[in-house]
């Protein structure tokens, strides 16, 4: 079990997934993300991935109080690692993180990535995942659904905030300053890297 688990979480675009990794680097940490999950339950349905199938089974998991196998899938996955310190990047409920809990016995340090709606559509539209479909309009559209399934509630419960509107930089030395001031308060010293 890890020593420390961060649990990062954020709107579309605001940066969570850079900031798994700046933790992944620079501390030694192991990484879970949710949409790796979705990702392996569309090919474990034989289905070809595309913004339609991620929606699709993004849809299944978080209708009909399934959004724990979510959670529990993560879980499953942070048994595995051998890590002091593991990431989960992208939960959206409240429910999955009370399975988190309940799964591992412990209360994750919760670390809210924010930025202005602005920027998380210029990020978006850069990263081209899906195509054409990084209009202002779409982005809209699943910050809504992001909302609707909780996401607003585990963002206001979190440990710690984070704002992402300046360059990675910037982003990378704010979070090494919150992850160094979380280990000295958790007592815990630096892994080799």
């Amino acid at each position: 079990m890890p020593k420390l688990l961060l649990l990062i979480v954020g709107m579309p675009g605001s940066g969570k997934t850079v900031v798994a990794d700046i933790i992944a680097k620079k501390f030694n940490a192991a990484e879970v993300h949710s949409g790796d999950i979705i990702r392996e339950e569309v090919r474990a349905r034989g289905l070809k991935y595309s913004p339609t199938t991620d929606a699709a089974i993004a849809h299944w998991f978080h209708t009909g109080g399934r959004e724990i196998l979510i959670a529990q899938r993560i879980w499953a996955k942070v048994k595995k690692k051998r890590k002091d310190i593991v990431v989960i990047e992208g939960l959206r409920s409240p429910s999955q993180l009370k399975e988190i809990e309940r799964l591992s016995g412990q209360k994750p340090v919760i670390i809210n990535i924010s930025a202005p709606f602005r920027i998380r559509h210029a990020r978006e539209h850069k990263r081209g995942r899906f195509g054409k479909k990084e209009s202002e309009a779409y982005l809209r559209f699943r910050d809504r659904d992001e909302l609707k399934r909780g996401l607003g509630k585990l963002m206001r419960r979190a440990d710690y905030r984070i704002d992402n509107r300046g360059t990675k930089k910037q982003l990378e030395k704010a979070v090494v300053a919150l992850i160094e001031k979380l280990m000295q308060k958790y007592k815990y010293s630096k892994p080799e890297v």
